[in-house]
C-alpha cells in the first residue's frame, strides 16, 4: 500500500491550486447523487485467468467500462466454493493500483470471500496542464473523485454479474484516499452492505472555502461540497461502518480523522490502534473479522 496525501487528492490538490490562482469566470454546478450515476451503459467486461501457483485460490485479470475509461482489477475468489459468497472490494492509497490490495484479496479469498482489488482512476489520471485556472482545477478535481466513486459502483454492477456471488452480500474497504472514497460511497451506494475506511480523514470544505479568495468562495463550496466525504458519510446506515485510524499517523492530521468519525452516524465502530498511516496487523484482523461476520452471514432485510 501507498500513502495518501495529507487531506485527500480531492480537496487538497484543487485547493492548494485556487490559492494559488486568480478570481474570475462563472460559478461551478452539479448535482448530487446523480452527479455519481453509473448509468446504463454495458460493462464491456474482459476477464482473464491469473497463474498464482495457490492451489486454493484463483484470480481473475479483470476489467470493465467505467466513467471516462476502463477500469482494472483483480478478482481473487476461493478455488473450490460452494454456494454463492460474499465479495468485498478494496481500494488503495493515492498512487497506488490493484497490485497494492491483491496479497490481501487472496488471503480473504483463502477465508471463503471473493474480493475486489481495483485501480483508482484517479491514480492513472494525467497530471494537469500547468496552464488550467483556478476554476477548471475544481472541475477537474471534482471529476476524479467521481470517476473513482463511479469505478466503485461499476464494480458493484460487475460483481452482480457473476453467478457464483451473493448480490445481497458486498462490502467495500478503503485504506487512506481510498477510505475518503468509500465514505461517499457510504452514504450514496445501498448495494453495499459493509463499510471499513482505514486512515480516512477530512476537513470541512468550510475551511478551505474561507483562506480562498473571495471570488472563489462560492465554487469551492459547490464543486467541492459536492464530493466531500463528512456530507457523505453522514447519510450512511447506522452500524455498518467501521473505522480504523493510528494514534500516530503521521500523512493524515488527527483533526481530519477525528471530523470523518464524528460526521459517521450512530453505531459506527470506531478503534485506534498505536500505529502509524499504515496502521498494524492488529487493524488488519479485526478488519477481517469484521468483513467476515458481515459478510458470510445471511444478511438482514433493508
Amino acid at each position: 500500500m501507498r500513502g495518501g496525501s495529507v487531506l485527500g487528492r480531492c480537496i487538497f490538490g484543487a485547493t492548494a491550486a485556487v490559492l494559488a490562482a486568480g478570481c474570475g469566470g462563472g460559478t461551478a454546478s452539479s448535482s448530487a447523487p446523480g452527479l455519481f450515476a453509473d448509468g446504463p451503459a454495458p460493462l464491456r467486461i474482459v476477464d482473464r485467468t491469473v497463474a498464482t501457483g495457490n492451489p486454493r485460490v484463483s484470480v481473475r485479470d479483470v476489467s470493465f467500462a467505467g466513467r471516462r475509461g476502463r477500469v482494472y482489477g483483480y478478482l481473487a475468489v476461493p478455488a473450490n466454493a460452494h454456494g454463492r459468497l460474499g465479495s468485498v472490494v478494496l481500494l488503495h492509497g493515492t498512487g497506488g493500483s490493484r497490485r497494492d490490495f491483491l496479497p490481501y484479496a487472496v488471503t480473504l479469498a483463502g477465508r471463503g470471500l471473493a474480493a475486489l482489488t481495483l485501480t483508482a482512476p484517479s491514480s492513472s489520471a494525467p497530471a494537469p496542464v500547468s496552464s488550467l485556472g483556478p476554476r477548471a482545477v475544481l472541475r477537474r478535481e471534482q471529476g476524479l473523485a467521481v470517476d473513482d466513486v463511479v469505478a466503485v459502483r461499476r464494480a458493484v454492477d460487475f460483481l452482480q454479474t457473476r453467478p457464483s456471488l451473493d448480490p445481497h452480500r458486498i462490502g467495500l474497504l478503503g485504506w487512506s484516499s481510498g477510505a475518503r472514497t468509500a465514505a461517499v460511497l457510504a452514504g450514496l451506494e445501498r448495494r453495499i452492505r459493509t463499510f471499513v475506511l482505514m486512515s480516512g480523514g477530512a476537513l470541512p470544505v468550510s475551511d478551505y472555502a474561507k483562506v480562498a479568495p473571495v471570488g472563489l468562495r462560492a465554487d469551492i463550496r459547490t464543486s467541492l461540497g459536492a464530493v466531500d466525504p463528512l456530507r457523505w458519510i453522514a447519510r450512511a446506515r447506522p452500524g455498518t461502518l467501521l473505522l480504523e485510524d493510528g494514534r500516530h499517523d503521521e500523512v493524515v492530521p488527527r483533526r481530519a480523522l477525528l471530523a470523518l468519525a464524528h460526521a459517521a452516524p450512530p453505531r459506527t465502530t470506531l478503534r485506534w490502534y498505536d500505529a502509524g498511516h499504515r496502521l498494524d496487523r492488529k487493524a488488519v484482523r479485526d478488519q477481517t473479522a469484521w468483513l467476515l461476520r458481515a459478510l458470510t452471514a445471511r444478511p438482514r432485510p433493508s
